[in-house]
C-alpha cells in the first residue's frame, strides 16, 4: 500500500523542520523552493534532519525538491503552505493552474483572515478547482535552520488550532491532517484561528519598544528573554482588546497568558514564562527594523484585526497605536495589507454576515 503523499511549499526554517518530521512519521514528501541552490542542496543530501527539541528526531528522507510548483503538488493529498503571509496572494496564483479537485491546501500558519485572502487570490487566478482550504493559527515547530538541510528545533507545540474556510469542510480536513498531527484542533471557523494567532501580540508592539537596540549595530540580543515589562503591558493591552473582538464575534478564547501555557505546557505568569522560555533560547533580535515581525504582522495581521474591529464598531486603541507608529517608521516598506477591501469586506457588513461567510 503507498505511502500518503503530502507537500510542502517553502524550504524555510519550517518548511524543512516539517518535511523531515512528516517523512519520519511515515509521508512521502516533495518540497518546493524558489532557490535553485536549495533545492540542489536538499536532493544532494536526500532528505532533512531535525534535531532538538523534537518529538521525532533523525534524517527524514523527501522523495525531491524543486522549483517547478506544478511538480511538487502533483498528486499530493495535502499541501502545506509554509511561506510569509506576504507570499500567499503571488503562491496561489502560482498553485491555481496545477491543483487538483479534491486536494487538501493548509496555510500552515496563516495570519488573521489569511483563508480567505488566499481564497480570494485563487478566484482572481481562474481557479475553479474543488479543492479544500484551510489554516491553523501557528507553526508547530520553533526552529532554526542549522545548514540547509539540517535543522534545529527548540520547541514543540501541543496544541495548535485549525479550520477550513468554509468550515463546512471541517470534517475533511480533521480526517486528513489529525490523525498525522494530533497537536492539531480542529475549532469552529476561521474566526477562532484568526484570534488565536497571537504573532500580532508577540511581535510588532515589543519590536518597536526595541527599536533604539535594533539601530544600535553595538548591541546584539535575544527577541523573547530581554523582554522588559512594559513590553507585557502592550502584549496585555492589545489582548484586551482581542478579547473583546472574540467576545462580539462568538469566538471561545482564551486569554494570552493561558494560550502560551496550553502551547508549550510552561506555567507561571507571562512575562516570567517568556524571560525562561527554553524553546526561545538563542532567538535574536532584528538587525533592522526592516524586518518581518513589522513588514509581515503589521500589514498581514493587525491590518486584518482592524478591518474586523471597524465592522463590529470597537475601539482599538492600542493596536491602532501600533499600526500608525510603524507606518510612520516604515512609510513605503509595509504593504496595504488585509484592509476591509482587499479581504472582500465592507464596513457596512454585519458580524453575523461575517461568521456566516466563515462558517458557511
Amino acid at each position: 500500500m503507498s505511502k500518503k503523499h503530502w507537500a510542502i511549499i517553502g524550504a524555510g526554517n519550517g518548511g524543512q523542520a516539517f518535511a523531515a518530521y512528516l517523512s519520519l512519521k511515515g509521508l512521502d514528501i516533495t518540497i518546493y523552493d524558489v532557490f535553485p541552490e536549495t533545492v540542489d542542496r536538499l536532493n544532494k543530501q536526500g532528505g532533512i534532519y531535525i534535531e532538538g527539541n523534537s518529538k521525532v528526531t533523525g534524517f527524514g528522507k523527501i522523495l525531491f525538491a524543486s522549483a517547478d510548483i506544478g511538480e511538487v503538488i502533483e498528486g499530493a493529498e495535502v499541501i502545506l503552505i509554509i511561506l510569509p503571509s506576504m507570499y500567499h496572494k503571488s503562491i496561489a496564483a502560482q498553485m491555481a493552474p496545477f491543483l487538483k479537485d479534491g486536494q487538501i491546501v493548509v496555510g500552515n500558519p496563516i495570519t488573521p483572515m489569511g483563508s480567505m485572502e488566499f481564497h480570494n487570490a485563487l478566484k482572481a487566478a481562474g481557479c475553479k478547482t474543488d479543492i479544500v482550504l484551510a489554516g491553523t493559527d501557528t507553526l508547530l515547530f520553533a526552529c532554526r535552520l542549522q545548514e540547509p538541510g539540517r535543522v534545529l528545533v527548540s520547541g514543540q507545540k501541543h496544541d495548535i488550532t485549525m479550520a477550513a474556510y468554509p468550515a463546512t469542510k471541517n470534517a475533511v480536513v480533521d480526517r486528513a491532517v489529525c490523525h498525522v498531527l494530533p497537536e492539531y484542533r480542529m475549532v469552529p471557523d476561521l474566526l477562532q484561528v484568526t484570534f488565536d494567532n497571537l504573532n500580532f501580540e508577540f511581535h510588532p508592539g515589543p519590536t518597536l519598544l526595541y527599536t533604539a537596540m535594533i539601530e544600535n549595530e553595538a548591541i546584539h540580543f535575544e527577541y523573547y528573554h530581554d523582554f522588559v515589562p512594559c513590553q507585557i503591558k502592550l502584549i496585555m493591552a492589545i489582548d484586551k482588546e482581542r478579547l473583546e473582538l472574540c467576545r462580539i464575534y462568538g469566538v471561545e478564547a482564551r486569554d494570552v497568558t493561558t494560550t502560551f501555557q496550553d502551547e508549550y505546557g510552561y506555567e507561571g505568569d507571562l512575562y516570567q514564562m517568556i524571560k525562561h522560555a527554553d524553546c526561545y533560547n538563542g532567538i535574536m533580535g532584528p538587525d533592522t527594523i526592516n524586518n518581518r515581525f513589522l513588514t509581515e504582522d503589521i500589514p498581514y495581521s493587525l491590518r486584518a484585526i482592524q478591518s474586523l474591529a471597524k465592522i463590529a464598531h470597537v475601539e482599538t486603541p492600542a493596536i491602532d497605536t501600533v499600526v500608525n507608529l510603524a507606518y510612520i517608521l516604515l512609510d513605503k516598506q509595509l504593504d496595504e495589507g488585509r484592509t476591509l477591501n482587499n479581504l472582500g469586506l465592507s464596513q457596512d457588513m454585519t458580524v453575523d454576515e461575517v461568521i456566516r461567510m466563515c462558517r458557511g
